[in-house]
């Protein structure tokens, strides 16, 4: 592989052999093992901070384990291989340290070592995390090989955003998707980690992933909530800077930032379409109809708005722009509600 930069450390398998979410991710690749009709070209996707790089890993050790069983067995050559890093017979290949992108010669040199045959009389398998790195010149290199890849070969592709994966590497995989884990199961995982604190904020800024949440708070962003609740307050009474707020949060976590605006929205949606609408009726203090209809709208739009400048987060755009449109947005619909409210 290319000497430009090092790959980062495979990581910990063991975390997606023990979370209880990806139970039924595990459960449907060993049964395509047992069942001798797994795929040649694996795509598992799932937001992040929920292990999907982890389950890769796992889904790399159980295809070559020599003990198939619900979860590699650690103690045949293959996974002892496997554990000091030198299985012949596994390749990785990812975003080199210092770069944005999989370079080309690493896919290149990764297709010419996967057509030989096997080492050890078994599968192969390659590793491609994050896919979604690859650019379109590796993406095309890529192709063939999805097509034709040998006998016994397993091509393992883990993404958190499938949007920025080609539809012309998607299409060529069966796709084993990773969802959130139900509330409650975050909450019991994330609370035997550390019982001390409360998860329920955390958890809901990263859109219910707990390894995203765990992390969160060991960088210290589980405050977060709190220093933000004042902001629809701030932008109604027209004091909130928003340049300025753009600028500091484009540095500070913005993907968590974007999520609490987006939950607002969403819980605001939520009581603006439960509550009725008042009609005209003198002394009535509710919304008017046809104002509450155009602020429900002016939701609507900017939950896509937010949502738009989440996905844009690591691309090519400045993210202090992406606040300010978010945040301007927000202040609109709330100073077209407060005009819109009976005196």
């Amino acid at each position: 592989m290319s000497d430009d930069g090092e790959l980062p450390p495979p990581p910990d398998w063991t975390l997606a052999a023990n979370a209880p979410w990806l139970e039924v991710p595990r459960a449907h690749w060993v049964r395509a093992l047992a069942s001798g009709r797994s795929p040649h070209a694996l795509l598992i996707h799932g937001l992040a901070g929920l292990g999907t790089a982890s389950l890769g890993e796992w889904v790399a050790r159980a295809t070559l384990c020599q003990r198939p069983g619900a979860t590699p067995c650690g103690e045949c050559e293959s996974c002892r291989l496997h554990e000091a890093k030198t299985h012949p017979d596994l390749l990785r290949v990812g975003v080199r340290e210092g770069k944005k992108q999989i370079a080309i010669d690493d896919v290149r040199e990764m297709i010419a070592s996967f057509v030989l045959k096997s080492h050890r009389g078994g599968r192969r398998v390659a590793v491609i995390s994050p896919a979604d790195a690859l650019n379109v010149n590796g993406a095309n290199a890529l192709l063939k090989t999805l097509e034709e890849p040998g006998a016994g070969a397993v091509l393992v592709l883990v993404v958190e955003r499938l949007d920025r994966l080609p539809a012309t590497i998607a299409s060529r995989c069966q796709r084993l998707a990773v969802p959130a884990p139900a509330a409650d199961v975050a909450m019991q995982w994330l609370k035997a980690r550390d019982p001390a604190t409360d998860w329920a904020g955390p958890l809901a800024l990263v859109g219910g992933a707990p390894i995203a949440a765990l992390d969160l708070v060991a960088a210290g962003g589980g405050q977060i909530g709190r220093e933000m609740a004042d902001l629809p307050a701030a932008l109604d009474r027209g004091d909130a800077d928003v340049v300025a707020l753009s600028e500091r949060w484009a540095k500070q976590l913005p993907a968590v930032r974007l999520r609490w605006i987006e939950n607002w929205i969403t819980d605001r949606l939520r009581k603006a379409q439960a509550a009725p609408a008042s009609g005209h009726t003198p002394g009535n203090t509710g919304l008017p109809r046809e104002a509450r209809t155009r602020h429900i709208h002016a939701l609507y739009a900017l939950l896509d708005e937010t949502r738009t400048a989440r996905a844009a987060l690591g691309g090519s755009a400045r993210v202090e722009l992406l606040f300010e449109r978010v945040l301007l947005g927000l202040a609109d619909a709330l100073g077209q509600l407060k005009a819109a409210r009976p005196r």
